[in-house]
């Protein structure tokens, strides 16, 4: 028996040994590639448009208009209750505590906007021009001087049909005397109240963190690039919790919490729930300087609590393709399912309990799934 264990033990020292030959570790730095400041909302690191902090306290000041055809049935607090606190705990959760939504509001009435909300053209490709008249309508109705802030709330009565959806401006807010307001402005619409309610608010002030769209914007289906699987993509998605690849952006995932692979060879690496604070959250694979693959594990827990499959995501990111165009794509490891709750992509995670491993087609990595328990995966990536 002790002679077995002996081999036993030379075999494991030896294994060890060559595992940690073939383990090409790379400096978390290596795979945070640049954002591409030519291409609008670059899905990398870096990326500069005055964007609101995604750390510490966000700020943002909350106003409530209506409008002569369109008059309010309501309370400017009814509304502020609509979005607040659950938006602000949903960043909290996200965040793992490291960003803090911060909104003061002014609720003592509406400010009746000095046009119709018919008038507006309030429609899918909004003009910048047309969405700043309306901004600074909605700042001349208020009339009184705001506190410069990250992020300027524009909330409309309900009952203003003719403002159809919530579009961010992702330019400097000010009065038309020149005033500076908010690094950014979001204005909602009737799709909150009728459709998305208070993770619209998450949404679009994602975009004030210069976050990208996950839909496609040539009116294919909503999931056509991530399925439901990040709340800038489908809104009412079952695992809405931002990417891993985000969450490191952003600054709410630490460098340690990350590994990243550069060279070729085999690595293994444990994973533990993106939904859950603490431990490594994903494995960044670096295609090249401007695209990456990442392995996340996600879990039906927290924000992603009526996910309909579990396992470990693959997607790829690219630096190079705009918002709305799929800078993030994620790997469906299940092709041949219907996949679930409504998208093909739902049940795109590897799972010992069905598909246990992947190749990324041209890109020569292979992620399998060595063990898996309710707290963390183990997985190998191969590079060739």
């Amino acid at each position: 028996m002790l002679i077995i264990e002996v081999l036993e033990y030379r075999k494991q020292l030896a294994y060890n040994a060559e595992n940690a030959r073939s383990r090409p570790r790379a400096d978390s730095s290596t795979c945070k590639i640049a954002a591409n400041s030519n291409v609008y909302l670059s899905a990398g690191f870096g990326y500069d448009l005055n964007c609101a902090p995604s750390t510490g306290t966000l700020s943002a000041f909350m106003i409530f208009v209506d409008f002569a055809d369109q008059t309010a049935i309501e309370t400017p607090q009814s509304l502020y209750d609509f979005f607040l606190p659950a938006a602000a705990e949903w960043y909290a959760t996200s965040s793992y505590g490291a960003l803090t939504l911060n909104v003061t509001a002014d609720t003592s009435r509406f400010h009746r906007m000095p046009a119709t909300a018919a008038s507006y053209g309030w429609e899918r490709g909004l003009s910048y021009e047309t969405h700043q008249k309306y901004i600074q309508d909605a700042l001349d109705a208020y009339g009184k001087a705001i506190p410069p802030t990250d992020v300027l709330y524009v909330v409309p009565t309900a009952n203003a049909a003719a403002i159809s959806f919530s579009p961010t401006f992702m330019g400097d807010v000010t009065t038309r005397a020149g005033t500076y307001v908010a690094k950014k402005s979001v204005t909602f619409g009737l799709d909150a109240y009728k459709t998305w309610k208070y993770l619209v608010l998450n949404h679009e002030t994602g975009h004030t963190m210069c976050l990208p769209d996950y839909y496609p914007f040539n009116g294919s289906a909503t999931g056509l690039f991530i399925g439901g699987w990040d709340l800038m993509g489908l809104i009412s998605g079952p695992s809405p919790d931002y990417f891993a690849w985000d969450k490191w952006r952003l600054g709410w995932l630490s460098d340690e919490q990350i590994a990243c692979v550069a060279e070729r060879g085999s690595t293994t690496h444990t994973l533990t729930p993106l939904e859950k604070p603490g431990g490594s959250k994903a494995v960044v694979v670096k295609h090249s300087g401007t695209d990456v693959l990442v392995a996340e594990l996600r879990s039906a827990s927290g924000l992603d609590s009526v996910s309909c499959s579990t396992g470990v995501l693959l997607y790829t990111v690219s630096t190079t393709t705009a918002t709305g165009e799929g800078p993030i794509r994620v790997l469906d490891a299940t092709p041949r399912s219907s996949g679930c709750a409504g998208d093909k992509l739902n049940d795109a995670p590897l799972s010992l309990k069905g598909t246990s491993s992947y190749t990324v087609p041209g890109w020569g990595i292979k992620v399998t799934v060595i063990s898996e328990s309710n707290n963390k995966v183990d997985i190998k990536v191969e590079v060739s």
